[in-house]
């Protein structure tokens, strides 16, 4: 879990990173438009379906309750695997917001 919430700290940044959750091994990337929650992207352009398709296209299964990202690995998910699971986050949502 720690090590995800560090990995998790640069995509915080993101300019369409709204807010970033987490639960021990859950974590949760809110996407909006500018990064601001009061400006949510239109549910018509289905971005978490975008970036959910664009990190499948990679090899990695992101979890999207609409516009929310989430990461839920197995326990025994080691740090090569995390650092993946966040550059591919990054590349999805780039490709999703583009």
């Amino acid at each position: 879990a720690a090590a995800m919430t560090a990995l998790a700290e640069p995509l915080s940044q993101h300019r369409h990173v709204a807010d970033v959750r987490q639960a021990g091994m859950m974590l949760a990337f809110e996407l909006t438009q500018d990064g601001n929650k009061a400006t949510p992207f239109p549910a018509a352009s289905r971005i978490g379906l975008k970036a959910y398709r664009a990190a499948l296209a990679r090899g990695v299964v992101l979890r999207p309750l609409g516009d929310v990202l989430y990461w839920m690995p197995p326990y025994c998910v080691n740090g090569e695997q995390l650092q993946l699971l966040a550059d591919v986050t990054r590349a999805a949502i780039d490709e999703a917001t583009a």
